[in-house]
């Protein structure tokens, strides 16, 4: 369930733009077949026809064709210049978009793996800024993908996620130190995959099953398992690890304003509304509300904090614009409640009209989903208080 005016639900997947072709693809085909001619049909000048050819394909509708160029560019650049090339990067971007735009997203994971492979090929990560934009992209695709229910790995996607990111971070503290402020990124990451971890919704299968005389039906759980389980088993202490280390860079940069510390502070505050650890969470949105209390913008930052509930977590990590989520139906709802000074929806009145088995279906699931949304309570003078008269129109997808 989610809120139409959440700009939260309006981010989508980073993908390239199409290039814009410098002929048509008529003419570049010819192009192409003269050069196969004169040099034969594995030269490395092929490989920048090709994708000028599937840039032609796509302008022109021919996705397929574009598909079939970009995959035959990729090979000759591959043969000709080794596996991790750079000559093939804008063939792989291009050939990743327009299986998303397609839909086919089991191809497009298939490439972006590859893509990451040949960004982090012969790269110092702390040192690479292209090697990092491309580490926080592929984190950010292996979410939604693991959310899409895509390829159904669940522990596996986020074992890799973590990966990603821990090796960034630990790159980053051993060349520039502990308060660096490159680590932002990669700690906020961690913090997001903290939250899908918290609502994980279990393994298909347990384990591959050995089975022998003497130890029939013997479970064995691989090592990406057992990793997963202490992810899982810990996760409250690693979220909340990660959100007190991103708090301490910010605290540490010389131009960090107090609004920039009490965002930090309040991430804090949201991980224990998040676990229902009201009273920490209470103390320390109070705190938060403190470190404002003498900035000239504190009026702004009050209201646009804490003057109405807010649907927690404050992240994109549940976004559902970016995710093809494997749902068919999807309502709209409108809600009259309140907040209580816990964050949880109560007095809770569906006004739309529920007519028809589909329309009592979508109120009910509203009603259920609500219910279990965790707010960020209102404030008012640093007080916790009920919020009352609220009216908001949801989207369910169920």
């Amino acid at each position: 369930m989610f809120r139409e005016d959440d700009p939260r639900a309006a981010a989508k997947f980073l993908i390239a733009e199409p290039l814009d072709p410098p002929a048509s693809a008529k003419e570049l085909l010819a192009t192409l077949e003269q050069q196969e001619l004169d040099n034969g049909p594995m030269s490395p000048l092929l490989a920048p026809t090709l994708q000028n050819l599937g840039a032609a394909y796509l302008a022109e509708g021919k996705d397929r064709q574009a598909i079939r160029a970009f995959s035959r560019g990729i090979h000759l650049a591959r043969v000709n210049g080794g596996l991790y090339t750079p000559s093939q990067t804008t063939m792989l971007e291009q050939l990743i978009a327009t299986h998303v735009r397609n839909g086919n997203y089991a191809a497009a994971d298939d490439q972006q793996a590859y893509l990451y492979r040949l960004k982090r090929f012969g790269q110092q990560h702390a040192d690479n800024e292209d090697l990092r934009a491309a580490t926080l992209r592929y984190a950010d695709w292996m979410r939604g993908v693991y959310l899409g229910d895509i390829d159904y790995q669940r522990f596996p996607r986020l074992v890799g996620i973590n990966d990603l990111y821990d090796d960034a971070i630990e790159d980053i503290v051993n060349t520039q130190g502990e308060t660096s402020p490159e680590l932002l990124n990669y700690l906020q990451g961690k913090v997001a995959l903290s939250y899908l971890v918290s609502v994980y919704p279990g393994e298909k299968e347990t384990g591959f099953r050995a089975s022998t005389t003497q130890m029939a039906g013997f479970d064995v759980a691989s090592e990406a398992q057992l990793r997963f389980w202490r992810m899982r088993d810990h996760n409250f202490r690693y979220g909340l690890q990660s959100l007190k280390h991103k708090e301490k860079v910010i605290s540490a940069m010389p131009n960090s304003s107090a609004e920039d510390r009490a965002n930090a502070h309040l991430a804090i505050a949201d991980w224990y509304q998040w676990h229902r650890r009201y009273a920490p969470a209470i103390r320390i949105y109070r705190e938060a509300w403190a470190i404002m209390e003498s900035e000239p913008g504190k009026g702004e930052w009050y209201a646009k904090t804490f003057g109405e509930p807010l649907e927690l977590p404050e992240e994109t990590v549940f976004n559902p614009g970016a995710v093809p989520v494997g749902t068919t139906k999807l309502a709209e709802v409108v809600i009259d409640f309140a907040v209580s000074r816990h964050g949880e929806a109560v007095d809770i009145d569906i006004t739309t009209d529920a007519t028809g088995e589909d329309a009592k279906s979508a109120t009910n699931r509203a009603y259920r989903y609500l219910r279990s949304v965790r707010f960020r309570p209102k404030l008012q003078d640093g007080n916790v208080v009920v919020a009352e008269n609220m009216h908001r129109t949801y989207k369910i997808r169920y």
